[in-house]
């Protein structure tokens, strides 16, 4: 008797072709949209790209490739943004990041920032509050996840990267190197979902986990962060390894269990830096980029070499596996939500009607 196999791994599995339907709508159907708002962002005085979740962690690699070729950009969490600094950028282009469109913080900021502005919109919904709202839509196009952003997430991710190419001038670069790594995603995934089970050593004292990164990849240590907590319902802290220096370096042990992205660019030796320190200092830990010969001695995920700005595409996909199979090795219902639902629509309740029973 074949079993159904969880809609999750159907998800993780799925990107290649979610992927390629992103990238046929951002160079067919949706170029236009997508070159006036890299015609706004190229022109702003200040960037804020704004969302909540795994979209506020996929807008990290757009505001380091802006501020890497002098836009000025910043990313802020949409409810921190409303709350506490709306005031502070009134000349600020507005980039707003939401799957749904319709998440509460969302939908109130377009109701506070509506005809102020110009307004961007990225999102997989374009009946949406936010696409109703927006100067520029762009529909990212990928396809639906279950839950947990999985598809969506790469998806915002090539969207947003071909969007910040495009702002820069340099779309014809971008295009070339993300036909390589699209044409690697197929064997990736499924390398990094044969390989599941290699997580169980790593995973199985059911310990937090900490994924740490610089600049572009920042944005994969906070989603795979997300990433546990959601799906494995487990402790993990995403954090900058620069951070991680001063002062949290001090929880090493030989407990730890850290998880470092060490993609190409120009804080790659920092990186490698730490991960020495920390298996030196008794901690488990596991690297995560393009592998180093010299450096055989570390344990390595050997992701396909690409640049640190499109790295994290590639870089998320063995940690959607690893928190997939710390659900299971924990016995938690993959994909499924205890206490909220995909679309957070209340800034102060987490019950919209009755809680969900919880198996004691």
């Amino acid at each position: 008797m074949s079993l159904t196999p969880p809609r999750m791994l159907l998800d993780i599995r799925g990107q290649s072709a979610s992927l390629d339907r992103s990238l046929e709508q951002q160079c067919g159907a949706g170029r236009l949209a997508l070159l006036e708002a890299a015609a706004l962002l190229r022109s702003a005085k200040n960037v804020v790209i704004v969302g909540m979740g795994a979209s506020l962690n996929a807008a990290i690699p757009l505001e380091n490739l802006l501020c890497a070729h002098g836009i000025g950009s910043c990313s802020i969490e949409a409810g921190e943004f409303l709350h506490y600094r709306l005031s502070a950028y009134p000349d600020a282009t507005i980039a707003v990041v939401s799957r749904s469109g319709e998440s509460v913080e969302v939908a109130k900021l377009m109701a506070a920032l509506h005809g102020r502005q110009p307004i961007i919109g990225i999102t997989n919904e374009t009946g949406s509050t936010l696409a109703r709202e927006a100067d520029v839509v762009l529909d990212v196009g990928s396809l639906p996840d279950e839950m947990v952003a999985i598809q969506s997430y790469t998806g915002a991710l090539l969207t947003l990267y071909l969007l910040g190419m495009a702002a820069v001038d340099k779309w014809d670069v971008g295009r070339r190197e993300l036909d390589t790594v699209l044409a690697e995603m197929p064997g990736w995934i499924a390398a990094n979902l044969e390989a599941s089970r290699q997580w169980d050593a790593f995973l199985e004292r059911d310990l937090a986990v900490y994924l740490l990164g610089r600049g572009p990849s920042y944005g994969s240590a906070a989603q795979g962060a997300l990433l546990f907590n959601e799906i494995a319902k487990a402790s993990a802290i995403g954090m900058g390894v620069a951070s991680f220096r001063h002062g949290p370096i001090e929880v090493v042990d030989q407990d730890f269990r850290g998880l470092i992205f060490i993609p190409c660019g120009n804080t790659r030796g920092l990186n490698l830096s730490l991960a020495e320190d920390v298996q030196r200092f008794g901690g488990c830990v596991r690297l995560i980029g393009p592998q180093d010969a010299d450096v055989a001695e570390l344990q390595w995920i050997d992701t396909p070499s690409c640049s640190d700005m499109l790295a994290p595409l590639l870089e998320i996909v063995p940690v959607q596996v690893a928190a997939m199979r710390l659900a299971e090795l924990r016995g938690v219902v993959v994909g499924s939500f205890r206490y909220t639902t995909q679309v957070t629509r209340h800034e102060g309740s987490i019950w919209v009607e009755s809680p969900p029973t919880v198996d004691s």
